[in-house]
């Protein structure tokens, strides 16, 4: 998808130019997001999917592949931390590139939660024939989803055309997606696997648009409404 400059957060006023140091740094932190997107696609369906003999992508939910007892665990706990830490510089990326948008700002520190409570929920995993992790599995997917779901909307306000039109709809097909993954549970099935992962592709694209559409400094006057 294209990204019009023209169509970035319009800025109250006129920001002072930073260092180059500074805009490097704002820059990397956008990366992250992109880079931890790839990352988690990387490392469940490629890595830790491919020491689960047996394992049907397009039927098994991707929370199985993090579960303890699964064959594919040990990748991934490592993956964890790495994981927060990137989406978490992301989110501080993002909260800089705000600069005096308030919608914006605010977006960019619900995605640093977003991303620091990646480690909390590491620390409630389902357990692989064990119904009683459940409850408090689902409990803090909850709370992560209500972090994203609030992130994506307080960002498409701050943005006007096509991005935000499409932040709304990439929300509309996580959201739309995750539920019929969640009435599909607890599979195996088609519905399930696919419906999950179309509802995770949805916000792992959306995180890598949204880097690229804030990767340009926006001029500094700014441009008109869109």
């Amino acid at each position: 998808m294209s990204i019009d400059k023209h169509r970035l957060p319009q800025l109250r006023r006129a920001a002072k130019p930073g260092s180059q140091r500074g805009e490097a740094l704002r820059r990397g932190l956008l990366a992250a997001g992109a880079l931890s997107s790839l990352s988690y696609v990387v490392a469940t369906d490629v890595l830790a999917a491919a020491r689960w003999e047996g394992y049907r992508r397009t039927e098994q939910m991707v929370s199985e592949l993090f579960a303890v007892g699964s064959p594919g665990r040990d990748v991934l706990v490592p993956f964890m931390w790495l994981y927060a830490l990137l989406f978490t510089a992301f989110g501080v990326g993002v909260w800089i590139s705000a600069r005096g948008h308030r919608a914006l700002r605010i977006g960019g520190g619900l995605l640093i939660g977003y991303g620091l409570w990646n480690i909390v929920g590491g620390f409630y995993p389902l357990t692989l024939g064990e119904e009683a992790s459940i409850p408090m599995h689902i409990v803090a997917t909850i709370v992560q989803l209500a972090l994203m779901v609030a992130a994506m909307c307080f960002v498409a306000v701050g943005f006007h055309g096509r991005m935000r039109v499409y932040s709304f709809v990439s929300l509309a097909v996580c959201a739309g997606m995750g539920v019929v993954a969640f009435v599909a549970a607890p599979g195996p099935n088609l519905v399930l696997g696919i419906g999950e992962r179309i509802s995770i592709g949805a916000f792992l694209l959306w995180v890598a648009v949204l880097a690229v559409a804030l990767w340009k400094r926006p001029a500094a006057d700014g441009a008109g409404r869109h």
